[in-house]
């Protein structure tokens, strides 16, 4: 039984974030669930303001425009897992 995140492997951890962001399980992940992405955190933990408005849209923007391989403005799971191979 695994307890912690320590436990789960990079591979794995990669998945669960993909997923847990695909709110409406389509498979991809659009602008509003990359702006949930990049905003959901907790802010307690950290004393560095939160991006705004702006930013949060020039980081969709050049997500989209780095990663989505198709231009269908999705991301899919290939190109989200290609992506994290290739920041790695």
């Amino acid at each position: 039984m695994m307890n912690s995140t320590s436990d789960i492997s990079d591979d794995d951890m990669i998945y669960y974030l993909f997923v847990i962001h695909d709110t409406n399980g389509d498979g991809y992940l659009d602008g509003h669930e990359l702006r949930n992405a990049f905003t959901d955190f907790d802010d307690e933990e950290d004393n560095e303001p939160l991006p705004t408005f702006q930013e949060v849209t020039d980081m969709i923007d050049h997500v989209l425009l780095e990663d989505d391989k198709n231009g269908d403005g999705l991301i899919s799971w290939s190109e989200y897992l290609e992506s994290q191979l290739y920041h790695e």
